[in-house]
């Protein structure tokens, strides 16, 4: 998602604004983090042999289990998560975000 095209954009006529830094060079920062997209790409990624981390009752975790890991790094780190929910989810979301009960 974000702006369509932009790091090629940024990549073309500022180089040297884009940087690479290991967690460690944000210790003492807060950080904002786009928790939509996180909590996406955690039902995305998160699976285990049997399939996708759910719940006693069958509802999905992966989100939650990956959030909640994502947090405890930052934490550890010295950095301070701050979760921003920007609005509505694109289109492209909408069956994923009908399928789920955040």
């Amino acid at each position: 998602m974000g702006i369509q095209g932009l790091m090629k954009l940024i990549g073309d006529y500022s180089p040297s604004s884009v940087k690479d830094n290991g967690i460690k060079t944000y210790f003492g920062r807060k950080v904002a983090v786009d928790a939509s997209m996180c909590l996406y790409q955690f039902l995305i990624a998160v699976r285990t042999s049997d399939g996708v981390l759910t719940s006693s009752d069958g509802e999905e975790t992966s989100h939650l289990v990956g959030m909640f890991y994502r947090t405890i790094r930052m934490v550890e780190n010295g950095i301070k998560p701050v979760y921003v929910f920007d609005g509505k989810p694109p289109d492209m979301k909408s069956g994923e975000v009908k399928s789920i009960s955040i």
